[in-house]
């Protein structure tokens, strides 16, 4: 491109020169000469023509990638529980080439101080209820750690896998901790041509919000009524509103799904959740059905897989609102039938607000959240769970978040064996010290 420029300009100078100097007759005078612009060539914007073309359906090596905005919704232990296959897609949506694979990881630590009125009892539901002893307990681990994986093989199809270390998953027997594969689905859907999307594997149920504005506890809600569980789900999403419908193999899931036998689809359940607004205030309002419990046999037990009873299904509703710098949160969920254990409904709700400032030039969140689960008569042993939360939550940067709260925790009736170790007359109080570590 360059010696084709290069000709043309020598054979106009050339010419000028010959009809200046009059050394060729047969050449017009200079005047006559149309001069003609030869546009200057930017070699970073031609075209190179020395390279072929990658075909679209041709691409490079997955490129390996962290994104901590990423990762901070998706392995965040406490919220966005029901709705994290939103988050991979619009991850997706961001990324100019693929397949694309996105690396992350999270550590929970916590350091805990607490003291109960009751010997041998003490209700706070970030442990297993026998896990001290005597009246007092001091305790500093790593609650809970998480490493993950999203691979966005093309704009429509992604799979994320998440590997969880837990220390407090050991029950019934004291171990150092266990590791499970948590999370393991594909999420097929391109948000921006449609808005229907799948899913398919074990993820978080689809079902409620459950999740707290406290900043490092989770609320009594998700310890009655979270469920984790394989299936198959068809979503719809489009201006603020989302719907969902999950199909549930059969048998027990972890912590709240239940139905009967595996090798059978045979639970299900549907979320829907509306959000709108802008920066000055805005509204999350939702609420979902989930078909099948274990809040379904005659036995008070957690692990079970053969134990089933007639569905005893469950709802829920929720909202979040917005004003400027507070949050005000709620929800609601409880079965449709009694739990044959106790003769009651199993009923969990929460109460939240938090302020948003900052504090030595940090983002700093205050809060104060109020739960319950009542499953027992009034006036039983089992009657109730409370806890109340006040805390603060700092953020060092994109990367960590500390934290520490204060927690009431009232009532001591753990869901197993509530008939016959319940006392409605035990009161913890904890001091918990909590650091967020995600990249």
């Amino acid at each position: 491109m360059r010696s084709c420029a290069i000709g043309l300009i020598v054979a106009v100078l050339s010419t000028n020169w010959w009809a200046a100097t009059g050394s060729v007759a047969e050449l017009q005078p200079a005047t006559d000469v149309e001069v003609v612009e030869i546009p200057v060539i930017d070699e970073s914007e031609a075209p190179v023509f020395w390279e072929p073309e990658v075909a679209a359906d041709q691409s490079p090596n997955p490129i390996i990638r962290l994104d901590t905005e990423f990762f901070r919704p998706m392995l965040n232990f406490q919220n966005r529980q029901s709705d994290k296959e939103l988050i991979i897609l619009q991850n997706n949506a961001e990324w100019p080439c693929f397949p694309t694979v996105v690396v992350g990881g999270q550590a929970r630590l916590s350091v805990l101080g607490a003291a109960t009125n009751t010997k041998d009892k003490f209700s706070y539901l970030g442990r297993f209820p026998p896990d001290f002893k005597g009246h007092s307990a001091t305790d500093a681990r790593m609650l809970q750690a998480n490493a993950a994986l999203a691979a966005h093989v093309n704009s429509w199809v992604n799979v994320y896998g998440e590997l969880l270390f837990s220390d407090v998953f050991s029950f019934p027997t004291a171990q150092q901790g266990s590791l499970q594969v948590r999370q393991a689905y594909a999420v097929l859907g391109d948000l921006t041509r449609t808005p229907w999307y799948a899913f398919l594997g074990k993820k978080n149920v689809s079902f409620g919000d459950m999740g707290t504005l406290a900043p490092f506890s989770q609320s009594v809600v998700w310890h009655y009524f979270g469920a984790l569980h394989e299936g198959v789900g068809l979503g719809y999403d489009q201006n603020g509103f989302n719907l969902s419908v999950t199909g549930i193999n059969g048998g027990r899931g972890i912590r709240v799904a239940d139905s009967k036998a595996r090798g059978q689809m045979n639970n299900f359940a549907v979320n829907a959740s509306w959000q709108g607004g802008d920066e000055t205030w805005g509204w999350n309002i939702g609420g979902g059905y989930l078909h099948g419990t274990i809040y379904d046999v005659t036995e008070a037990e957690h692990v079970d897989p053969n134990a089933f009873g007639p569905y005893n299904s469950a709802w829920d509703a929720y909202a979040e609102l917005n004003f400027g710098a507070w949050t005000l949160a709620g929800e609601f969920v409880s079965t449709v039938d009694d739990w044959p254990v106790t003769d009651h409904p199993v009923i969990a709700y929460r109460a939240e607000a938090a302020y948003d400032t900052c504090l030595w030039n940090r983002p700093t969140r205050y809060a104060v959240s109020w739960s319950e689960g009542i499953q027992g008569p009034s006036g039983s042993e089992f009657e109730f769970n409370k806890q109340l939360v006040v805390g603060v939550g700092m953020d060092f940067g994109p990367h960590v978040m500390a934290s520490a709260e204060y927690v009431r925790s009232i009532g001591f009736a753990p869901l197993i064996d509530i008939n016959t170790v319940s006392d409605r007359d035990v009161a913890q109080d904890s001091l918990v010290l909590g650091l967020t570590v995600v990249f």
